[in-house]
Order: structure tokens, then sequence, then C-alpha cells
């Protein structure tokens, strides 16, 4: 492991954000890239199949979220209370419905649930509470497994064998959950909100985070070395 303020270290750059948790940390960089499904629009005649289909996906993806629970109430209960609000966001009788509504106006199931994501976070984003808007992480948690599962895409990441931080967009509480404790050392995130569920659980398991680094992620790329302090808000790439 990297020593944090070894007299060989070579400070290449500076970044700073919002320290949310932790303290200090170090380990090379890795890039989170997620699957970006843009919204689009198309005509889709069989409204009756592509509801039926919904509901499969929407069954498979409350399996998933309820494993992750039944897991999680073993060892914490607040991390399992995250994956019970994620099962109840997929039994919601509204969502549902305003899903099936666009898709009697002619979206195919795969726009309908892009343009659901879409309109939940712009909503939850116009609120004034910080908690309100933070719900925006565990939205886009729900809803990239739905679309994943509509795409038949299933995300399996190969995580380093040595320490490592994890760099991201946002903080989702499923993939948090699933990474190996033991070389995750810290996460840095472009946005990201001190009251999201991903911030909470990443706390209880005690891991430094950095949020709102915002375009400076950029900067960093896989294998970069990097120190973090998570009380401070800042990173240094270095050599």
């Amino acid at each position: 492991m990297l020593e944090y303020y070894s007299k060989d270290v070579v400070v290449l750059i500076e970044i700073r954000g919002i320290g949310v948790s932790g303290k200090k940390a170090s380990g090379i960089a890795y890039k989170l890239e997620k699957h970006d499904n843009q919204y689009h629009q198309t005509k889709y005649l069989d409204k009756d199949q592509e509801k039926k289909r919904l509901h499969e996906i929407l069954k498979r993806a409350k399996a998933q979220v309820n494993h992750f629970y039944q897991e999680a109430k073993q060892i914490d209960s607040d991390t399992a209370d995250i994956f019970a609000s994620h099962e109840l966001l997929l039994t919601d009788v509204e969502l549902i419905s305003y899903i099936e509504r666009l898709v009697d106006y002619g979206y195919d199931l795969n726009s309908a649930l892009i343009r659901t994501r879409e309109d939940m976070k712009t909503h939850f984003l116009s609120m004034k509470s910080e908690t309100f808007r933070s719900k925006v992480d565990d939205i886009n948690d729900v809803f990239d497994r739905l679309i994943n599962i509509e795409l038949g895409i299933a995300l399996e990441y190969t995580f380093p064998k040595q320490p490592f931080i994890l760099v991201c967009n946002d903080i989702l509480p499923s993939i948090i959950y699933r990474i190996p404790r033991e070389n995750l050392k810290g996460i840095i995130t472009r946005f990201g909100s001190n009251c999201s569920h991903g911030v909470i659980l990443a706390r209880t398991k005690n891991i430094p985070v950095i949020i709102r680094i915002k375009n400076n992620i950029d900067i960093i790329h896989n294998n970069d070395k990097l120190i973090m302090n998570g009380e401070s808000g800042t990173v240094f790439l270095i050599d």
C-alpha cells in the first residue's frame, strides 16, 4: 500500500471535492464504466406484450433485490433497509401505472423505462430538501437494474486484486454492497449527496468517500496512483 506522505511521493495533481466519510486512503484508481441508455421513442403495436414483459422484468428485479435484502439483514439492519426501499419502489402501483401509460402512448418498454427514470430524477432534483434530492441515486440503481434486465445485460465487474479507489459518477448501493471490502480503500464520485443511501452504506463499511469532484473526475484514469482524504475532500494523483 502507498505511504500517505512518503518523501518519495511526487504529487502530480491535486483535486478537491467534498469529504463525507472516513479518513485517509490510498490505492490505484478503478473507474467504474456504466452502460448509458439514452431515451428514444419508438412505436410498438403489441402493447399488451410489452406490459407483460414489464411485469416479468419487475419480478426478476424484485427477486434480485430481495436476495441482497436477505443477505444484508443478517449483517446490518441499516443496509437491509436500503434494499427494502428498493423493493418498495419496484412494487409502487403509481410508478408501474406510469410506465404502462407510456406503453399505451406508443413507447416501447425500453424507452418507457428510460423516460420514467428521467422524469423521476427531474422531479426529485427539483425539490429543496437535500434528503429528497439524494433519492436520485436509488432511482438510478433501481432503473439501471430494470433496463439491464430488459436489454439482457448481466453486469459482471472484475475488481483489482490490490488496494484500489473506486472512481464513479455516483454511489449506487447495490454496487457498493457487492464489492469485496478487503481491497476497496475509498470512493470518489463526480456527483453524489451526503444524504444518499450509497454514502450511508459506505459509512457503515468505514469506507472513505469524497463526492462532487465534478468534471475533475475525467483527469483520473485507471491504475493512476491516488491518495485521498475523506475528511478534507482532497485527492492527490501521485507518481
